[in-house]
C-alpha cells in the first residue's frame, strides 16, 4: 500500500469514529422531541404544520424507496431503541467505512472483506439480540402486570386507570409500553386501537389474549378482572414449563456451543503459538476455499443444534 493512502484512510478512520461517538452522545438529546413526535403522529388528526425533523432525509427517502423503512423503524420499536431507521443506516454505513478501513491496514483485502460482513451484520444482530432480551423482561413482568389490573378492577377502577398504575408501579419495558397506550388515547386515539397497537409492537402471544380480552371487554362488558388473573395464571405456568424445558435442554445447548467455538479458538490459539502452520490458510486459495468450507460447516452445524433443541410450547 502506497504511504500517501495510509494516512487518509487514517484520517477517514478517526474523523468518522469522532463522528460515530458524538453522534450517539447527543443521542439522548433527542429522545423528548421524538417522543412528543410519536404522540402527535399517534393522534387520529395529527398537527401538518409540524412536521418530523429528520436528519436524514435523503436516506429515508432511499429507505422508503427500498421498502425497507417500516420493517426497520418497527424492528428499532421492538428493540427499545429511540433511533430513526435513517440513523440506523447512516450509522451502520460510517461503521463498514471505518472497520473496511481498519481490517485493509491490518490485514489487507481479506481483512476488509471481513470487516465488512461484520459491520454489515452487527446492527442486525444487536437489533435482534436487545428485541428479544426485551420481550423476555416483558413477558416476565407481564403476570405481575395483569394481576395488578385484575386488582385495579375489582377495586371499581376502569381499564385505563388499571394500566396507569402499571406504568406507575412496575418497571420498564412494561411500563413503558402500558404508558404509550395511555399517551395515544390522551391525543384522541380510540382505547381499542391503542390496544390493538399495544399487541403490534410487543409481539406476545400471552399478550395477545389479554389485549383480546380486553377489547372484548370494551364492546360488550364482562368480568375483565377474572379473566385478567386466568390469564395471569396461565402465562405463569408456560413460563413454568419453559424454565423446566431450558433446564432439560441445557446440556444439548452447552455441548452445541462448546463444539461451535472449539475450532475458533484452536484456530486462534495455533495462529498465536505458530503463526507459519496457518499461514497457508490465509496466503493461499486451497486455505481460503477450506476456511470458507469451515466457517461455512460451522454454521450449517449450528443452525441444525439450535433446531434440534427448539422445542415449541
Amino acid at each position: 500500500m502506497s504511504g500517501f493512502l495510509i494516512p487518509v484512510l487514517a484520517f477517514v478512520c478517526a474523523a468518522l469514529a469522532v463522528g460515530l461517538v458524538l453522534y450517539l452522545l447527543t443521542a439522548g438529546q433527542r429522545r423528548v422531541g421524538r417522543r412528543l413526535t410519536t404522540m402527535g403522529s399517534a393522534a387520529s388528526e395529527p398537527d401538518k404544520g409540524s412536521p418530523k425533523r429528520d436528519p436524514f432525509p435523503t436516506l429515508t427517502s432511499l429507505i422508503e424507496g427500498q421498502g425497507r423503512h417500516s420493517a426497520i423503524e418497527a424492528a428499532l420499536e421492538r428493540a427499545g431503541s429511540s433511533w430513526r431507521p435513517s440513523e440506523l443506516v447512516a450509522v451502520s454505513a460510517a461503521a463498514i467505512v471505518v472497520v473496511a478501513a481498519l481490517g485493509w491496514l491490518v490485514w489487507g483485502p481479506l481483512g476488509a472483506a471481513a470487516g465488512i460482513v461484520i459491520a454489515v451484520s452487527a446492527p442486525f444482530i444487536v437489533l435482534k439480540v436487545l428485541e428479544v432480551s426485551r420481550l423476555r423482561r416483558f413477558e416476565r413482568q407481564l403476570p405481575d402486570a395483569l394481576m395488578l389490573i385484575a386488582s385495579s378492577l375489582r377495586s371499581g377502577y376502569g381499564v385505563l386507570r388499571a394500566m396507569q398504575a402499571v406504568c406507575q408501579e412496575m418497571e420498564p419495558p412494561i411500563s413503558v409500553e402500558f404508558g404509550k397506550v395511555l399517551d395515544e388515547t390522551n391525543v384522541g386515539v380510540p382505547t381499542p386501537e391503542a390496544l390493538v397497537r399495544l399487541s403490534r409492537r410487543v409481539p406476545l402471544s400471552d399478550l395477545d389474549i389479554a389485549v383480546t380480552a380486553m377489547l372484548i371487554q370494551l364492546e360488550v362488558g364482562g368480568n375483565l378482572a377474572e379473566v385478567m388473573e386466568i390469564v395471569a395464571s396461565t402465562v405463569r405456568e408456560r413460563q413454568r414449563i419453559r424454565a423446566e424445558v431450558n433446564t432439560l435442554t441445557a446440556e444439548g445447548r452447552m455441548s452445541g456451543l462448546i463444539l461451535f467455538i472449539l475450532p475458533i479458538a484452536m484456530a486462534v490459539i495455533l495462529g498465536a503459538l505458530n503463526p507459519s502452520y496457518m499461514s497457508a490458510l490465509f496466503t493461499t486459495s486451497l486455505g481460503h476455499l477450506l476456511m470458507a468450507c469451515a466457517i461455512g460447516l460451522q454454521i450449517v452445524g449450528g443452525v441444525v443444534i439450535m433446531r434440534m433443541l427448539r422445542l415449541d410450547y
